[in-house]
């Protein structure tokens, strides 16, 4: 079964080995019956209900379609490399996420070495069902070998400042990501247009209590997640993009003009500034069960170096102080302080960086003092990777080829209307790209990964909301990118495009259940 693979099967991520012989199982009453912990069962049971319509009930192994061996010492029938990472739940020693699925007496027994893997083959199971939505339902009865997830830390990074997400939303976010074995949702919750964590004794900063979150909500979200594997990375985006902060709390910006009205600092020569950062990092540190937390650092444009610096080593201490892992932008390796156990994220995508030309061109005119500053910032870039590798910080990779789902589709929809609407969704600064260029990403098309001197703690996907309206829109821009995404983070093996547009489309149903039916009819997937 070594490396075979069956392509009319519509699994994402598709196993490593997969075989199947055409014999099926009718499912009783359309319902799959497991056997297994009864945590387990319930948190695929949800998760089948939610993305399938598929009822999965609890079942002795005599009447069980599916039974679950979990032993710590299960490593499977294949060899292949370690995963590479850092567990996004500080499980660094948690056994590996792989497992196997084969057929004995007419009924499939998974077997993986703890409740992640199982949970993952599982989910697996639950997409090679056929027709649970009405009618009669059958279980294939496949056998499968797969490897342990390649990078530990699988994410989406979800802009939820410039657009607030309901917590419904964020549910259903949570539960696209495990459906696909995605593990972290990493939330950015500030900017400068809004500030959307509401914070005790602040409440300027949130003035419309249904567009913000208070830490119970984030702590409730954190929970549902958990159950689904998925782990919540909070982040608080500063000193730049504080407008809305510095706006509500005016002291917050000290005596010194910024360098334009739109751009202000937490300086750390500011008392106040410094106090509020402080809270900040503080309530941040206490809304999820991570021991991550992002305190972000990017894009301090017209920020004193020195000032820019000095604050991102006071920000990383105070984090560390408080018993937790920091995770930052790469601009943050300026500040020379991210090693052993931090985390900075990559995502200047060296053919993205704006050129002088195309700055003359679309820079605002109000905006035209900070020309030099932009391309200097990003000329900076590149030194950002050997900084952090020196130092031993760990790469969360996100280049914006291909992780920024913002990026406009280069091909057009099967929806005329959804193409035309290309023209005031996603980011008009990046190249478009065509949805089967993003699959033949690898991660050691970055240097420092192929010649294996990088820490690397994983891969997100990033989605920055600022030109979406509607859960239409978020929808659009998110899928069908994300599950191909999710396969590209999850293993090295790349199918025939052909092959991965037919898997990733036969899971359209599923985005529907979901209420995404904004997703974007790629005619390269669907056409």
């Amino acid at each position: 079964m070594t490396g075979q693979h069956r392509h009319d099967l519509a699994m994402v991520p598709l196993p490593y080995a997969l075989s199947d012989a055409g014999h099926r199982r009718t499912l009783r009453g359309t319902t799959l019956r497991v056997a297994g912990p009864a945590d387990l069962v319930g948190a695929i049971a949800a998760l089948a209900d939610r993305c399938r319509g598929l009822a999965v009930a609890a079942a002795d192994p005599a009447a069980a379609d599916v039974v679950v061996d979990i032993h710590p010492q299960w490593r499977g029938g294949i060899d292949g490399d370690p995963a590479r990472g850092l567990d996004p739940g500080g499980a660094d020693d948690a056994p590996p996420d792989g497992f196997s699925i084969t057929v004995v007496d007419r009924r499939l027994r998974v077997r993986a070495a703890g409740s992640r893997g199982a949970f993952h083959a599982l989910t697996a199971v639950v997409q090679a069902v056929s027709g649970p939505m009405g009618g009669t339902a059958e279980l294939p009865l496949i056998e499968a070998e797969e490897l342990p997830g390649m990078l530990r830390w699988r994410g989406l990074s979800l802009d939820v400042a410039r657009r607030f997400c309901p917590l419904d939303e964020l549910r259903t976010i949570v539960d696209l990501m495990a459906y696909y074995r995605l593990n972290v949702l990493h939330l950015h919750l500030t900017d400068a247009v809004a500030w959307r964590l509401r914070m005790p004794g602040r409440p300027r900063l949130t003035p419309d209590p249904d567009a913000c979150y208070d830490a119970a909500q984030l702590a409730e979200l954190a929970r549902y997640a958990a159950l689904r594997h998925v782990a919540i990375v909070p982040e608080i985006d500063m000193p730049g993009h504080i407008l809305a902060a510095v706006t509500a709390y005016p002291e917050l910006g000290g005596d010194k003009p910024p360098p334009h009205p739109g751009l202000t600092h937490l300086r750390p020569d500011v008392p106040a500034a410094t106090a509020f950062a402080q809270e900040a990092v503080h309530l941040l540190c206490g809304l999820s069960p991570s021991p991550y937390v992002h305190i972000g650092g990017d894009e301090a444009f017209g920020m004193d170096p020195g000032e820019y610096a000095r604050f991102v080593r006071a920000a990383h201490e105070w984090v560390r102080t408080r018993g937790k892992r920091p995770v930052a932008w790469q601009e943050a390796s300026r500040g020379r302080v991210f090693g052993t156990g931090d985390v900075l994220q990559l995502w200047i995508s060296p053919q993205d960086a704006p050129r002088a030309e195309e700055l003359d061109r679309r820079l605002p005119a109000q905006y035209a003092f900070l020309r030099d500053t932009l391309l200097d910032t990003f000329r900076s870039a590149p030194q950002d990777l050997p900084r952090a590798v020196a130092d031993g910080a760990h790469l969360l990779l996100s280049p914006s080829f291909p992780f920024y789902l913002d990026r406009r589709y280069g091909e057009p929809s099967t929806d005329p209307a959804q193409t035309a609407s290309m023209e005031r969704l996603g980011h008009a600064g990046y190249p478009v790209a065509h949805t089967s260029d993003l699959y033949s990403w690898q991660p050691h098309d970055i240097t420092a990964v192929a010649d294996g001197t990088a820490r690397i703690a994983g891969a997100e996907a990033v989605l920055w909301t600022e030109t979406t309206g509607d859960a239409d829109d978020l929808a659009a821009l998110l899928l069908p990118r994300l599950p191909l995404l999710a396969e590209m983070m999850w293993s090295t093996r790349r199918s025939p495009w052909s092959a991965a547009a037919a898997r990733i489309a036969a899971h359209a149903p599923v985005w529907q259940r979901l209420g995404l039916s904004g997703y974007y009819r790629s005619a390269e997937v669907f056409g």
